[in-house]
């Protein structure tokens, strides 16, 4: 990491902090200690590093475990369509507790999650990409990869979180 890129990533966290601080989170883990906050500028560069070798251009985004957007990353030629399934790939990861990929086929017709998607408003969807990050049993978390095919965001998001 280059010295410009060390003082962004401590910028970013101040000011991160600081925003969290305005508003408390009444939880049994709050995030102002949630490990994921810290980790999530490296996680990105992970998996912008996994998309450049693969050659594709991706939007990553990553959600504490309430779902809300800790960071969103848009690489320069990434579909604008991919703002929204990467959101939607890691929503489904923490909402559901399971990696994205895992739902399809219990939404399918005669299956006990059959038109969840469409139940939802289609917040959920069953595409690769989406993976709920844990610290042991603890969910902290999910990231949402969006913008390769779907074999290139799976392998994205698990090498982001180096699984």
């Amino acid at each position: 990491m280059t010295m410009n890129e060390d003082k962004i990533k401590k910028m970013t966290l101040e000011i991160l902090k600081e925003i969290l601080n305005r508003y408390p989170v009444e939880s049994n883990y709050s995030n102002y200690s949630n490990p994921l906050y810290q980790k999530a500028w490296d996680i990105v560069q992970r998996a912008v590093k996994k998309a450049k070798d693969l050659q594709v251009d991706v939007v990553i985004t990553i959600l504490d475990s309430s779902a809300r957007v800790i960071m969103t990353y848009r690489m320069e030629h990434a579909l604008l369509v991919s703002d929204e399934m990467a959101y939607k790939k890691a929503y489904t990861a923490v909402g559901m507790k399971m990696e994205s990929k895992d739902l399809k086929p219990l939404t399918q017709p005669g299956q006990w999650l059959y038109q969840l998607e469409m139940m939802l408003d289609n917040k959920i969807v069953s595409l690769s990409g989406g993976v709920p990050i844990f610290e042991g049993e603890h969910l902290l978390g999910s990231i949402g990869v969006s913008g390769g095919n779907s074999i290139q965001d799976q392998e994205i998001a698990l090498y982001a979180i180096d699984r």
